[in-house]
């Protein structure tokens, strides 16, 4: 298990980061939203030279797609625990240790920053999207993607009890919001960018799919902590893990909301 102090950032002091445990479910994350994020991403027009910045990069496989599509000597990819991306970097992809929150740019004058289910886990979410937007080139385009629950709507008691008691816990713990995303594109705007949107992107939670798989690995992390605090109890639990199982159960209260925007051409 890997040791954090108070100075690392949010969801990597809860997590078991850089563990196989973590690694798996960096993997499923990937099985479940690539599609997602790679048409996100295709709407830029992101194309060959494009100078791309992947933030939090997690296991690597779209720092691995925008070297396909923009070269891999064009795309820089960060991560607090890089070791997932060895494949990444063997590619020609720049892989570099980083903390997005206080450490010097990695670069500047990109045409296309993107980041995934990482800010909702940063205290300083606001300014770190101030930041990436300074590090656009004119033009440039920021692409994040975050999670947001919606305990009211869902679709099952104990669910929505996790729900409800892991926004309190991560919140008290790490410093997570997991209802900031439902601002989208508010905080892009503030930090100056135009052509803005935001929308829900996310296949439904369904019993046995890749995203209620994903899902139920993020529940694992945290639940230690939800045990510890008495916020739920191991047949609360158990019952959210059956209902990750059931192809019969379907489930929108976890989201994943896209936002996007550009820097304005003139500056």
């Amino acid at each position: 298990m890997s040791t954090h102090d108070e100075s690392t950032p949010g969801w990597e002091r809860w997590a078991n980061a850089g563990t196989t445990e973590e690694r798996r479910r960096l993997l499923l994350v990937e099985r479940a939203y690539d599609a997602y994020t790679i048409a996100h991403l295709e709407r830029t027009g992101v194309a060959e030279g494009w100078r791309c910045l992947e933030v939090g990069a997690g296991a690597g496989s779209i720092a691995a797609w925008l070297a396909r599509r923009a070269g891999a000597a064009n795309v820089v990819a960060t991560e607090l625990y890089p070791q997932y991306l060895t494949s990444v970097a063997e590619l020609g992809v720049r892989v570099v240790r980083h903390d997005v929150t206080r450490d010097p740019p990695v670069g500047a004058d990109f045409d296309l920053i993107h980041a995934r289910l990482l800010l909702e886990h940063l205290r300083s979410r606001d300014e770190v999207v101030a930041r990436l937007s300074s590090w656009l080139a004119p033009g440039g385009w920021l692409v994040l993607e975050d999670v947001a629950f919606v305990p009211e709507i869902a679709v099952r008691p104990a669910l929505r009890r996790l729900e409800e008691k892991w926004l309190e816990l991560a919140a008290g713990t790490v410093g997570s919001d997991l209802t900031w995303a439902r601002t989208f594109p508010l905080p892009l705007e503030r930090a100056g960018l135009t052509e803005t949107a935001a929308e829900i992107s996310s296949p439904v939670l369904r019993g046995g799919s890749a995203a209620a798989i994903a899902f139920e690995a993020s529940v694992r992390v945290g639940v230690p902590a939800l045990l510890a605090a008495g916020a739920i109890t191991s047949e609360e639990l158990d019952e959210v893990y059956a209902m990750c199982a059931d192809p019969a159960v379907v489930d929108w209260s976890y989201q994943v909301l896209v936002a996007w925007g550009r820097r304005p051409a003139g500056g």
